[in-house]
Order: structure tokens, then sequence, then C-alpha cells
């Protein structure tokens, strides 16, 4: 069990690799090609995508995942569930759809990217179709490593190959959107062909129906913690200048590569062994969560007093000169990922781990009200700095009220 546990961790790091390794290989090039005001507009409307990816996904990653490894030996039952959840998400697609055609509509700000935000869907339907859920669940994480190493890496070498300067920003999304579809298909082809017994059963409301329901909590969970974490973007697009802006979404863009890098793994491979765990034996549960914690802690604390004390020869290397007014938002927001352990250790693999949905889903709800409410007041006031100070508080806020629930659960 331990062998395989560290085997999927290691190759679904190896898969953050893809995602956000390659992008920083891609973001010196990008930022210096482009410049901070195009960059900005791609990351305004990758973050309004992301909005959308939280539709489509509904909190799957979790609840599915969690529900394949409880009946992985059942094939009926697997491809019940297989079947349940990509129906669901090709109808979430589609009503994503029809909202974002309204707000293309309706807001002057959509309307003056009008390009960029049509190119920017594939983002949306590269999500729609992904079944990540049914190899985390199976513990098969290397099909996902592989399809990402070799989706993203096409889409690294087209983004050298088409984005030459300022006015190209329209397709950066675009490439990323496709290569998200690419591996989305490749995923569905390996299902199918290496998964015995599993088949594409048909449509069934009441089953849609259930595991949307299951999801629920999850889903208002996951939408409010990508609305703490990138609201800083869009609600900059609307209050700063979009040279501010880019300069912000170039420093965040660091912060947001390391968090995904550091707990995604851990949550995709640590999160269905430790809910097994749990229903064998709580005290062993509880003790290998706190070495997780500990070891963890340790080693992010030297990485961010390394970015904090490095950053002023990590942002020109990285993005250029023009960027070197980042610095200081870079270091507002390096602590974050220390803070960011003890919120992923006591939510992911803490509340949701214990089935605690609901709990986790107002602690996150609670963090997203509260961002808007702090990103408002301090990007309207101090513009970048205000952004990055913003970020820095939610994230502190939700630490905190993971870990006096969690403590709170376990007493009980």
């Amino acid at each position: 069990m331990a062998t395989n546990l560290t085997r999927n961790i290691s190759y679904l790091s190896l898969s953050q690799l893809a995602n956000y390794a390659f992008p920083l290989i891609i973001i010196p090039y990008v930022t210096r090609v482009l410049g901070p005001t195009s960059y900005a507009l791609t990351e305004f409307a990758g973050v309004i995508m992301v909005y959308f990816v939280s539709v489509v996904e509904f909190g799957f990653f979790t609840t599915a995942t969690r529900k394949v490894a409880q009946m992985k030996q059942d094939p009926q039952k697997l491809s019940a569930v297989f079947s349940a959840v990509l129906s669901a998400k090709l109808v979430l697609l589609v009503c994503s759809l029809g909202i974002l055609g309204i707000l293309l509509l309706v807001v002057p700000k959509f309307q003056e990217n009008l390009d960029l935000m049509l190119l920017s869907i594939p983002l949306i339907m590269g999500a729609a179709i992904n079944p990540d859920f049914l190899f985390l669940g199976t513990e098969k994480a290397i099909n996902i490593a592989i399809s990402n190493v070799l989706m993203k890496g096409l889409a690294m070498l087209s983004i050298f190959l088409f984005i030459h300067g300022p006015e190209d920003y329209l397709w950066l999304n675009f490439i990323n959107g496709s290569a998200t579809i690419g591996i989305a298909l490749i995923l569905l082809i390996i299902a199918f062909r290496r998964m015995p017994g599993l088949r594409w059963l048909a449509f069934r409301t009441s089953a849609m129906k259930e595991v949307l329901w299951e999801s629920r909590f999850i889903f208002i969970s996951n939408f409010s913690t990508r609305l703490y974490g990138f609201i800083s973007i869009p609600m900059g697009g609307f209050l700063m200048s979009p040279q501010q802006l880019g300069l912000f979404a170039a420093a965040s863009k660091l912060i947001n590569v390391g968090q995904n890098v550091l707990f995604q793994p851990l949550h995709g491979a640590l999160f269905p062994h430790l809910s097994a765990l749990v229903k064998e034996n709580e005290s062993a549960y509880r003790k290998k969560h706190r070495r997780f914690l500990a070891l963890l802690a340790v080693a992010v604390a030297v990485i961010v007093l390394a970015l904090i004390f490095l950053s002023a020869w990590l942002v020109p290397l990285i993005f250029g000169n023009d960027y070197l007014d980042s610095i200081p938002y870079l270091q507002w927001m390096a602590p974050i990922l220390f803070i960011g352990v003890f919120a992923h250790l006591y939510l992911q693999q803490g509340l949701l781990v214990l089935n605690r949905d609901r709990n986790y889903m107002y602690i996150v709800l609670c963090t997203g009200i509260l961002s808007i409410i702090v990103n408002y007041l301090l990007i309207s006031n101090w513009q970048a700095q205000g952004a990055a100070i913003a970020r820095l508080i939610t994230e502190s806020v939700l630490a905190l009220l993971a870990a006096l629930t969690f403590y709170n659960v376990s007493r009980k």
C-alpha cells in the first residue's frame, strides 16, 4: 500500500510538473514577448474560464474519486459512476456555455475582449470531458502523468512556434485549452481499453442527479476556493490599470505554480489513501496525518524563505526586467505557501477524509465571501499591493478556520 501510494504521488508530481513546470519554462518567454499589458489580458480571460471550469468539474475530482476508490473492484458499479459523472459534466458544460454567452453580450469588459474570451472556451471543454477521477480512484495515476506530459509538451512547443509578439496574446489560452481537450481524449481512450469491464451506460437522469447532489457541498467549496484564490485577477481587471494587473498577475502566477506543485499531487494520491486508511484504523490515520503535516511544514518553510530573499533575483530571471515592480508583491504573497500547508492538511486531507463536507463548505464559502470584500477595499486603495495583501489575509483566515474546525471535529 505504501509503495503504491509513493508511486502515485510521484506520478502526480510528474503530472503537476507538466501543468506548472512547463509553464515556468514558457512564462519567461511569454511575459517578455507579450509584455505586462497583453499578459494581463490573457490572465483575466483565463481566470474567468477557471470559474466555469469549477462549474463543470462540480467537485467530482474529490467525490467521484472517493466513490471510485471504494468500488474499484466492481466493474458494473464503476461503469455506473463513470457514466453518471461524465453525463453530469456534459450537462453542466452546456449550462456554462449558455451563461458565458449571456455575459459576453452584457458585460462591456468582456465585449472589449470578445475574441480572447471565445478562444479561451476550450479550457472549459477539456475539463468537462476529463475522466481523471477514474484514474485517481483506481490509483493509476501514471496514465494522467503520461498524457499530461505529452499534451502539455506539445502545447509548449506550439506557444514557441505561434506566439511572437503582443498581438499574438489571443492564442495563448486557446493553445492551453486545446491541450486539456487532448489530455481528456487520451484518458478516455486508455480507460475504455485498459479497464476491464468499463463501459458507457445509458443516460440516467436519476443517476446524474445523485452524483450532483452528493457533490453539492464540494462544488460550493471548490468554487469558493477558486473565488478567493483568483478573485484578485478579475477584480483587478476592473479596478487596476492593465500594467498594474500584469505585474500582480506575474507574481501571483508564481505562487499558484508553487501551490499546485506542492498540494495537487498530495490531494490526488494521499486523499484516496487516507480515505481508505481512516475506515480501517482511525488512529493510524491521525498519526500519518500529523507526520505529513510536520514534514511538509518544514520543507515549505525553507522554500518560502528562499523565495522572499531571492525574489529580487528570481523576478527578472523568470519574467524579465519589465516586471521588477512585482518584487514586493511576490514577497508579500510568499508566506501563502507555508500557510497553505496547514490549510491543505486540515481541509483536503482532514475534513474531507473524515467526510465533513459540510464543514469544509462553510469554511471556504466564508473565506470566499471575505475575499471579495477584502480585495475590493484593498485594491481600490492600494492597487496591486492591496491585491497581494488581500491574498495573504484570506489564506491566513482559511488556515485558521480549518485548523480550529479540524481539532474541534477530532475531539468528538
